[in-house]
C-alpha cells in the first residue's frame, strides 16, 4: 500500500511542476498583452493629438479663409482698409453683403466715391476743351499779341 501512497505523491510532484511551467508560460504570455496594450494607448494618445492639432489647424484655416472671403466683399464694394474693417464684422454674421452696405452708408470716408460718367468724353479734334486756367492763358496770350 505504500507503493500506491507514493506514486500519488509523486504524480503529484509532476503535476505540480508542469503546472508551474504551465504559470510561467502564461505570465510571459500576459507581459506580452501588457506590453502590447501600453503600446496600442500610447499609439492612439499620439493620434489622438495629431488628429487635435490638425483640427486646430483646421479651424484656423477655416477662419482665415472667412476673413479672406470677407475682404474680397469690401475690396469689391470700394473699401480702402478692408483689412481692418474686416476684422469688426460680426462672426455671426449672415449677410454679409448687407452688413457692408450698412456700414457704407454710415462711414463713407472709408469707401472710395463711385466715379460715374455722364457722357461727355468725346472730345472733336477741332474743338479744344479747355481748362479755366488754360483760357484764361490762351486770352492772354492773344491779348498780347503772340
Amino acid at each position: 500500500m505504500q507503493k500506491e501512497f507514493n506514486q500519488p505523491g509523486a504524480e503529484n510532484n509532476e503535476e505540480i511542476s508542469s503546472l508551474r511551467e504551465q504559470i510561467s508560460e502564461l505570465r510571459k504570455e500576459a507581459a506580452k498583452y501588457r506590453v502590447n496594450a501600453k503600446n496600442s494607448t500610447a499609439e492612439k494618445e499620439s493620434a489622438q493629438e495629431q488628429l487635435k492639432s490638425l483640427q486646430d489647424e483646421l479651424d484656423a484655416l477655416k477662419k482665415e479663409n472667412l476673413l479672406v472671403k470677407r475682404q474680397m466683399l469690401l475690396d469689391k464694394s470700394g473699401c480702402i482698409k478692408s483689412d481692418l474693417v474686416a476684422n469688426i464684422i460680426p462672426a455671426d454674421c449672415e449677410d454679409v453683403q448687407a452688413w457692408i452696405d450698412s456700414y457704407k452708408e454710415e462711414n463713407g470716408i472709408l469707401f472710395k466715391q463711385e466715379f460715374q460718367s455722364h457722357g461727355g468724353g468725346f472730345k472733336p479734334s477741332s474743338i479744344n476743351n479747355l481748362s479755366p486756367s488754360e483760357l484764361m492763358n490762351s486770352f492772354i496770350r492773344q491779348a498780347a499779341g503772340r
